[in-house]
């Protein structure tokens, strides 16, 4: 069945053809309706969305083990780790939802700072999904409404005021990104993968560039981009909205 069939059966979408296009399109009124309708609706407990949203995500990473299982794309017991950059939202949003205390604003921080860059980036750049898959695929519409999600829960983190965002959260956020990065530096040394893109571009056309012009310094300055970049980019949009809001 093409839905659901394993990578290299049949062509792939490509970047920025119709198909990924339409999907962004798609992705953009999905996203559009659920603002929406949260602007519309008194939320009363915004951790219940958290919440509900952290579960939904994880069952969906499940669904996408039980498939990449069955057509043989994972071969370790170490594929199935979170840490792909976008990835931490699942621990991350279970952490928000569930946690207390120093986590959960952590974890906040996470969803906020980069939820959004990380999603955005990703329905632009869909290189493991539209890249590698027709747009009528299991893993096409998982990766792209997955990365939906993440846009939404950060908007939704910011307009609930469960964070106020400001410069004294560079450390905290700073912090369980580079942990994370830490971990995946080793995974990738000892066992040969690539999580967080750290030791090869794979695809991606904006991280070839990268590559080819850091050398042995790319891990470094990738890391780098993904914790000082997404929070300096998430909180400089935070404060010209909120300039042209008072104005």
């Amino acid at each position: 069945m093409k839905f659901f069939a394993e990578s290299g059966k049949y062509p792939a979408a490509g970047l920025f053809s119709f198909e990924h296009l339409l999907m962004i399109i798609i992705c953009f009124l999905v996203l559009s309706f659920l603002i929406w309708k949260t602007l519309k609706v008194k939320i009363s407990d915004p951790f219940k969305i958290i919440k509900l949203s952290a579960i939904i995500v994880f069952l969906m990473e499940l669904a996408k083990i039980i498939w990449g299982t069955s057509v043989g794309r994972y071969d370790n017991w170490y594929d199935y780790l979170p840490l792909w950059f976008c990835s931490l939202f699942i621990p991350l949003s279970l952490l928000a939802g569930f946690g207390k205390g120093k986590i959960q604003e952590f974890s906040l921080m996470f969803l906020f700072y980069g939820g959004i860059v990380g999603g955005f980036a990703y329905l632009f750049f869909p290189t493991t999904s539209i890249g590698r898959y027709p747009i009528f695929h299991f893993i096409s519409f998982h990766s792209m409404f997955y990365h939906v999600i993440m846009i939404y829960i950060g908007f939704l983190v910011v307009y609930q005021k469960m964070i106020t965002p400001k410069m004294k959260d560079l450390f905290g956020y700073v912090l369980i990104t580079t942990v994370f990065c830490l971990i995946a530096f080793i995974v990738n040394h000892y066992l040969g993968t690539n999580y967080m893109f750290l030791s090869r571009y794979s695809n991606n056309p904006v991280l070839k560039v990268l590559y080819q012009n850091t050398g042995k310094l790319y891990p470094l300055i990738l890391t780098i981009c993904q914790n000082f970049g997404t929070f300096l980019v998430s909180l400089g949009l935070y404060k010209l909205i909120m300039i042209r809001k008072n104005n």
